[in-house]
């Protein structure tokens, strides 16, 4: 499950806008976006994985990306000012205990933790 979604991400990483048309697919019946989108599906159910999370899977990587795709290329300029007023209005977002992960590691952390959850008897 997670090489083939890795592998979904790279796919639609590789297009501008790729995701936004991913996502919009089912309304635009694209075939292209449904071929890849019906291939991950029987993937997925066929080893065993109920339609509701292969679903999921599918819907974590094209939000994943879509944030990905629209994050700007450099963060906006912070002065120490703006970032200590930022730290005590959102301490849990910019506090230490908050992970200051690259976007790969959190899509590898979110992966294992929804196939842990997919594993997991309902």
């Amino acid at each position: 499950m997670a090489t083939q979604a890795s592998a979904l991400r790279l796919s639609i990483k590789q297009h501008p806008g790729g995701a936004q048309l991913l996502a919009e697919s089912p309304g635009t019946l694209s075939t292209g976006a449904l071929s890849l989108m019906e291939r991950l599906l029987r993937t997925l159910l066929d080893a065993g994985l109920p339609a509701v999370a292969a679903d999921t899977l599918l819907s974590h990587v094209t939000g994943f990306v879509l944030q990905e795709q629209n994050q700007p290329d450099e963060p906006p300029p912070v002065t120490a000012e703006r970032y200590a007023e930022l730290c005590e209005r959102f301490p849990l977002l910019m506090g230490p205990s908050m992970p200051r992960l690259s976007q790969d590691e959190k899509f590898t952390r979110s992966l294992r933790r929804l196939c842990a959850g997919f594993a997991t008897p309902a």
